[in-house]
């Protein structure tokens, strides 16, 4: 169930903590004061109009000038207040959703295309702040309205009443827009979030849209896209403008009912030009109110579906729990690593077809294990299971014979290091690709470039380690990417590595290095490999070969290559 919005409304407003309070009395002041110089017009209107003010209002008018300078430091101060309220909220739910996603299964973590959920992280939490700095405003005019009125009232009784009337007429209509400001909200959003979903498409696959020549169609999908942006965003502006008309032009009905009620009285000079001022200054606040009121219902629509787009991407959970922000409980330490075993892994697509089937077998430090089969066999969806990257997988994942119930969570550096066949790099340095946030220290960067057979290219690059990668690597060769990777695997070195197919795009001599040096440092580590390679599988303790899913065979190079199983496994590779 989604959260209600006024739930959300009073997270944010603890959220802000003492500056949101410090922004609500800022207003409120700010506001009030307004009050004077309308008051103040109207005595010195008054007291000309009855010839009771004989000399220059001195005092009246350096009061004028000290409302204006109090309003320019209360302004300042005002703006100070509002970041240092809102800011508190931005970071905790952008970093609460961040968290979610990571703590998902690779394969389901994002509910849609990168750069919608982008869309949401940016636009839904830029907008949901506005919504309780609005209702500031709203209750500022709002006591501003109360006190003009009733001064108004204490003027012209009869005319104040046949004035309000109209307005409570108008705000009570406007409710009746709440389903409609929704669906238009809800639809601009969504073509919205499609439009910047495509261009973060498209930008992560240039070199495939200028391979298959596929840019004009590129280009008239994204028109397509826009045009329904434009139809949804002109939509919703033209109902926002039509309620904004609609309240905002209420002050003008009011200062026309004014002036008919008022008639007599200022004929007999009962109501002089100075309540006249008053009334006309009190009726454009009032008209500002109204038309805040009008923008607020629909910024309440608009916040009810950031929510829900919000709760979305978090996989249903909570906005209360979002606004916590409380760090994940800190999973304890894996022991030593003495054996590393998976018991009956198998994994279970959503159509109900199967991913791998009882799988089983058992590592220990020092001893390598290489998994193989045709293309499709389910060797990928076996290494992404162990680490916890796949949803609907069941079985046991033993280390040192305890249940790992979280392997997602629990096997990261430096326990686990894990490399896929087409490794992700981040558009930063290639240091930091390899560290990611650790601890840098020169010998252990040396180190993990020198295994990964990558110390030739890095001193090739202009600013070696600092050499920036670009998007995904963009920069690097498939084969110089692979490399990164492995360097980053090697880095922490791990007590288990899981590696997927990482040299597929090496030539041949830098593959039989890599490899070589792999043998002379994986001593003490604990290894499931994923490759075809002859070399790798002549390392390997067991060889364990994969058919659609479940065990075919397992043994030794030797046994299996006379059992005609190597030459199946590897037959379309």
């Amino acid at each position: 169930m989604t959260t209600k919005p006024r739930a959300v409304i009073g997270m944010m407003m603890r959220k802000g903590g003492w500056w949101y309070v410090a922004n609500l009395s800022i207003v409120v002041v700010v506001l009030l004061i307004e009050l004077l110089p309308g008051i103040i017009t109207r005595d010195i209107l008054n007291g000309l109009q009855d010839d009771t003010l004989l000399s220059v209002p001195w005092l009246l008018l350096s009061g004028l000038l000290g409302i204006t300078l109090v309003r320019v430091v209360m302004f300042f101060v005002l703006s100070y207040a509002h970041i240092k309220a809102r800011i508190p909220s931005d970071n905790t739910l952008r970093r609460s959703l961040l968290t979610r996603i990571l703590q998902m299964p690779a394969v389901r973590a994002l509910k849609g295309s990168p750069g919608e959920v982008v869309s949401r992280f940016r636009d839904d939490i830029n907008e949901m702040p506005h919504v309780i700095f609005q209702l500031n405003d709203i209750i500022a005019l709002g006591l501003f309205s109360a006190i003009a009125l009733f001064l108004m009232y204490q003027t012209a009784p009869e005319a104040t009443l046949l004035i309000i009337l109209p307005l409570i007429l108008i705000v009570a209509g406007a409710r009746f827009a709440y389903a409609r400001i929704y669906f238009y909200r809800q639809e601009r959003r969504r073509a919205s979030g499609r439009v910047v979903g495509f261009i973060g498409e498209t930008y992560g696959a240039v070199q495939a849209v200028q391979v298959a020549g596929a840019e004009r169609h590129v280009l008239k999908h994204f028109s397509e896209l826009n045009k329904a942006r434009e139809h949804a965003t002109l939509r919703e502006i033209l109902f926002d403008g039509l309620l904004d008309a609609m309240f905002r032009n209420a002050t003008t009905l009011g200062t026309a009912i004014m002036m008919l009620m008022v008639h007599g009285q200022a004929t007999s000079g009962e109501f002089g030009a100075g309540d006249v001022a008053f009334f006309v200054y009190s009726l454009g606040v009032i008209g500002e109110l109204l038309g805040e009121l009008g923008i607020f219902l629909g910024r309440q629509q608009q916040l009810r579906v950031s929510i829900q787009r919000l709760e979305n991407i978090a996989h249903n959970q909570p906005m209360a729990e979002l606004f916590r922000g409380d760090p994940s409980p800190a999973l304890p330490a894996l022991l030593p690593l003495r054996e590393f075993a998976v018991r009956d892994l198998t994994v279970t697509w959503s159509d109900g077809t199967l991913g791998i089937a009882d799988v089983n077998f058992a590592v220990q430090p020092g001893r390598m294990i290489v998994v193989t089969g045709a293309v499709g066999a389910g060797k990928t969806t076996l290494l992404r299971a162990i680490m916890g990257m796949l949803p609907n997988t069941t079985g046991e994942i033993r280390w040192n014979d305890q249940i790992v119930d979280q392997p997602g969570v629990q096997f990261i550096p430096p326990a686990v290091a894990y490399t896929s066949q087409v490794p992700r790099l981040f558009s930063d340095s290639l240091a930091e690709n390899i560290v990611q946030g650790r601890h840098v220290v020169d010998t252990t960067m040396n180190d993990a470039i020198h295994g990964a057979v990558f110390e030739y290219d890095v001193a090739q690059f202009e600013h070696g380690v600092q050499t920036m990668v670009g998007a995904r690597g963009v920069r690097l060769s498939g084969g110089q990417i692979q490399r990164a990777a492995f360097a980053r695997m090697l880095y922490d070195r791990p007590q288990l590595w899981c590696i997927d197919d990482i040299s597929s795009a090496l030539d041949i001599e830098t593959e039989q290095q890599l490899w070589q040096r792999f043998g002379q440092i994986r001593a003490d580590v604990a290894c499931v490999v994923v490759t075809h390679r002859p070399q790798v599988m002549q390392m390997a303790d067991e060889i364990i070969v994969l058919d659609e899913g479940r065990i075919r065979a397992r043994g030794t190079y030797a046994s299996l290559v006379a059992a005609g199983e190597i030459e199946v496994a590897t037959a379309n590779h």
